[in-house]
């Protein structure tokens, strides 16, 4: 028997790792803490509307993480699954009963000739926000070539 609540660390501030923390909330017999590198949440859904200034793409973990939830901003740097800790960049460590490595994904890397000098993808916050920085330079009839597009970008593509 242990003397404390049931440990999870869930590794990971994307959808996954909201969900899964949220849904585990639901139970008063679990400390969930969220380890997640930015403070805010990033909707990757959102990022075409980043890139061209019709929209944010960031929602602070306030108002999506539930009652009780700890949230730690910093990354994971090592697991040691025999230990049951993870180690944080700070040199912290967290302890845990239960782990969930939520990390998702990031954008393909850019293999088509001339795409890494010239092109901008919107994968990653940093990409879109180095896109909406170009393109709040460009003047309004410059031309622009979306390749690729998908979700919401053909719509967006309009505003640019």
């Amino acid at each position: 028997m242990t003397d404390h609540n049931t440990r999870i660390v869930v590794i990971g501030g994307g959808y996954a790792g909201v969900l899964a923390a949220n849904h585990l909330r639901q139970r008063n017999d679990l400390d969930v803490t969220l380890v997640n590198p930015r403070r805010s949440f990033v909707e990757r859904i959102r990022l075409h509307q980043l890139a061209s200034g019709t929209g944010t793409a960031t929602v602070d973990y306030k108002t999506l993480l539930g009652d009780g939830i700890k949230l730690v901003v910093d990354g994971a740097t090592r697991i040691d699954a025999a230990a049951r800790r993870v180690t944080l960049a700070s040199g912290t460590s967290l302890d845990y009963d239960y782990l969930i490595y939520a990390v998702g994904s990031t954008g393909a890397a850019l293999t088509v000739p001339g795409a890494a000098e010239f092109a901008y993808p919107i994968a990653e916050l940093e990409h879109a926000e180095r896109l909406r920085d170009q393109l709040d330079d460009l003047h309004p009839s410059a031309p622009i070539c979306v390749v690729g597009a998908g979700a919401g970008v053909e719509q967006t593509a309009g505003f640019f």
